[in-house]
């Protein structure tokens, strides 16, 4: 089995390989976070079982943080520092994604679901993580903003591809063929990245020929490991960014958990529909994330996030304040598309931000670490939600939704870049990457 797909030589291989494994990510976020959530409350689920649902599904992406220094510690150089994890955990998202088929009654085996569901995102978050430290350590800086934007787009793709197909299959035939779709789809991705190496010379499987190619001094026992993380993450920049991503995520939950119903049951979408929606809007913003990537790379993702942000905050008092417009299927459409597009472009500035501190040593578990907080902030918003969901009418949890991204913005304005010292940490290039950029 011969490969000329090298990371460390191209950045065309770059961009696809990173797209495609995020799209990887998102083929499960469609199933499970979009198409799954509408199903449920079409069928009849309340809004704090439906939140509850996500709540729970979402969590190993809070605690991916746990696969980082197993992946900064143990390591196999000969196939790559990440690709080893990358391929295993590829693997075992698709076996589990195959594992939904034994769910037959989603609404009676609601506890099976979400068991299943869990262990799908573990190995989707433990393939982020792995995926985000290989990126750190190959692509150089000037090139992170167009690969956060490839990668967003992959994401977005995948879970508008799957949303759109899932709202569909699981309507007409069930979750069993909707799982067995999506394992397909994973499979072909796993045989795919199995013709990827990292750098040129090392093993494309254990058994091949090949070599160590390059190591980058790591820890020899977590003690070190650690120790090496706390002189990066206790850093005031560190800290503001670990304010940041929480904050954004808390939003990103809250929205995730109150879109669809209030979609289902305030605004009459039917399961489909609402699928097709979050799909197409979705891959309108994976575009538009695209063309992002320039644009961080040029003014900055402090800048483009201060933006986005104000978007989102200004969308959501909008829908708040005029629920005389909520009868009129033109606006919902138009103002709901809105929410799904400015996802993944919210996404990709909050990724380059945190990415751009993170030291070469301890990358994986350093961006797990900050990703992590991410998707708690996620499941903490979309908790949230389910509590004050019968407390409260829509007009208010818009309202609210929109306070939380002001809340945001403000923590955003205390980001600056310029006050982080350490050479290491703003140095995400590999020396030896090269290539046609």
């Amino acid at each position: 089995m011969k490969s000329r797909l090298y990371l460390s030589a191209s950045a065309r291989t770059r961009f696809g390989t990173g797209m495609l494994m995020y799209f990887a990510q998102g083929i499960p976020a469609g199933l499970l976070g979009i198409a799954m959530p509408a199903w449920l409350a079409a069928q009849g689920a309340d809004a704090l079982e439906v939140a509850s649902y996500l709540a729970v599904v979402h969590l190993p992406w809070a605690f991916k943080l746990l696969s980082g220094p197993l992946m900064d510690r143990y390591q196999f150089p000969a196939m790559g520092r990440r690709r080893p994890w990358v391929l295993a955990a590829q693997l075992g998202l698709a076996l589990s994604l195959l594992c939904l088929i034994f769910v037959s009654d989603p609404i009676a085996q609601i506890g099976l679901l979400i068991s299943i569901g869990v262990i799908v995102n573990v190995f989707a978050a433990t393939q982020d993580v792995a995926v985000d430290g290989m990126a750190i350590e190959l692509v150089p800086e000037s090139e992170q903003g167009r690969l956060n934007a490839f990668m967003i787009f992959g994401k977005a793709a995948g879970w508008a591809g799957s949303s759109a197909v899932s709202g569909v299959v699981l309507v007409n035939w069930g979750l069993g063929v909707a799982a067995l779709l999506a394992a397909l789809c994973s499979g072909l991705i796993f045989f795919f990245f199995l013709l990827v190496r990292e750098r040129e010379g090392e093993k494309l499987l254990p058994w091949s020929k090949g070599e160590v190619v390059h190591s980058v001094a790591g820890s020899s026992s977590f003690g070190s490991l650690f120790a090496g993380l706390r002189d990066v993450m206790w850093s005031r920049i560190s800290l503001i960014v670990i304010a940041i991503v929480f904050s954004d995520g808390l939003v990103s939950g809250y929205g995730n958990a109150l879109t669809p119903i209030a979609a289902i049951n305030l605004f009459g979408f039917t399961t489909e529909e609402w699928s097709q929606l979050a799909a197409s809007m979705g891959f309108v913003g994976a575009l538009a994330s695209l063309g992002l990537g320039p644009l961080i790379d040029r003014y900055g993702a402090k800048r483009m996030l201060v933006f986005v942000i104000m978007l989102v905050a200004a969308h959501t008092f909008t829908l708040a304040a005029t629920q005389h417009y909520w009868e009129d299927t033109t606006y919902v459409r138009v103002m709901m598309s809105l929410w799904v597009l400015l996802g993944p472009v919210s996404m990709v500035c909050v990724i380059a931000l945190a990415m751009a501190i993170c030291s070469v040593q301890v990358s994986a578990t350093q961006f797990a670490i900050y990703m992590s907080i991410a998707n708690l902030g996620s499941s903490l918003g979309a908790a949230t939600y389910g509590l004050v969901a019968e407390k409260t009418s829509f007009v208010q949890n818009f309202a609210l939704m929109g306070s939380m991204a002001l809340v945001t913005l403000v923590v955003v304005m205390f980001y600056r870049i310029h006050e982080f010292g350490h050479a290491d940490a703003a140095a995400v290039a590999v020396a030896d990457t090269t290539g046609d950029r």
